[in-house]
């Protein structure tokens, strides 16, 4: 849950006449600005071994390539049978039928089914197209090589008929989703084995501060570990990115806009975090302005520790700054990173107009 200030108030109503207008929460309004200015993806697609398709985003729709179960098996144990066979069976007069053989499963035929002639079944056996039922083993007797039946059987009874879950051609998945586990065992089952994916968006990342130094380093007095490049990273991860740092950045605007510059070459977006300058001036704002246009979206937000918040688009790619401490970076990120990661991967987003 997270904690807002008496100003980040939500579902403001303002009387206007008889009318009530429902003022938009600054949340969902920054994330509304920044999502519309942003390119929406996917950027490309690729296609993965299915082993590695989990998580991923659906490219395109895909079909069945096959009937669902691609044959009809019987469901029970007992015996196929044709129905009219059996038609006037009761139990004062049961109907008395050989058993010409059975059907193993895996086995693909069922030679000796006639009328008057009936199969020994088990769960997943073939069974062939044709007027038949599978009567379950406890509703017979059976003596030597007969049974009796002892009641009419309806037509595909305890069949699993071919086609009945889905028929090829139907869809099976829809595009622009993310991937299950139990999508992966409906692609297994349809032997889809290389499936067509977006491709995950390459996000710089940038820890940026004086006091900011890597955990490899020995720790001292006034310094801060760089925990931000780590937790950030697998954040990025986790929402379907491929996180790319670039190191930590002193405050110093000019080596930071051409190193940002520099990145977006390369990346799909970017990630900052911290970056209060020289005089604890906040300059995030006129970096994103330097390193393209349209440049700053949203410029702090009215939230506890909102104001390291600042989101902008550089000639077309996102980049999203958030606040040093690590907490609120993993708050921010989660805030309006992770929808941008989903946004360039084509998937839908909620707030997104």
């Amino acid at each position: 849950m997270y904690l807002f200030n008496k100003s980040d108030t939500f579902n403001h109503s303002k009387m206007k006449g008889d009318a009530v207008t429902q003022k938009e929460d600054p949340v969902s309004d920054a994330r509304r600005r920044f999502l519309n200015a942003v390119p929406k993806g996917p950027l490309a697609s690729e296609s993965v071994p299915l082993s590695a398709a989990r998580g991923r985003i659906l490219a395109e729709t895909l079909t069945a390539v096959m009937d669902d179960p691609p044959y009809s098996r019987s469901i029970m144990e007992g015996y196929v049978l044709c129905v009219a066979d059996v038609e006037d069976a009761s139990a004062e007069g049961p109907i008395v039928l050989d058993v010409a053989g059975n059907i193993l499963v895996g086995q693909p035929d069922a030679a000796g089914l006639a009328p008057g002639k009936v199969l020994q079944v088990t769960t997943g056996s073939f069974i062939p197209e044709g007027p038949y039922a599978v009567v379950r083993a406890w509703d017979v007797k059976r003596r030597g090589d007969q049974i009796a039946v002892s009641k009419p059987a309806r037509l595909h009874e305890n069949i699993e008929v071919r086609g009945e879950s889905r028929k090829k051609g139907r869809v099976l998945l829809s595009g622009h989703r993310a991937i299950s586990a139990d999508d992966v065992f409906l692609l297994a089952s349809q032997g889809i084995l290389n499936i067509p994916v977006t491709c995950k968006p390459k996000v710089a990342l940038f820890s940026s501060g004086d006091e900011v130094i890597p955990p490899t380093k020995p720790f001292r007095i006034g310094a801060i570990w760089d925990c931000n490049a780590h937790g950030l990273s697998a954040l990025i991860e986790e929402a379907g990115g491929d996180a790319l740092f670039q190191g930590i950045v002193k405050d110093d605007p000019v080596d930071f806009t051409g190193r940002l510059k520099k990145a977006l070459e390369t990346a799909d977006m970017a990630v900052i975090s911290g970056g209060t300058a020289v005089g604890g001036e906040d300059f995030t704002a006129a970096l994103i302005d330097a390193a393209g246009a349209p440049g700053t979206i949203v410029n702090g937000i009215p939230m506890r520790s909102g104001k390291p918040i600042v989101l902008g688009v550089a000639d077309g790619k996102p980049v999203v700054c958030v606040a040093g401490h690590p907490p609120e970076a993993a708050r921010g990120f989660r805030l309006f990173g992770r929808d941008v990661i989903a946004h360039l991967l084509g998937a839908v987003v909620s707030g997104h107009s």
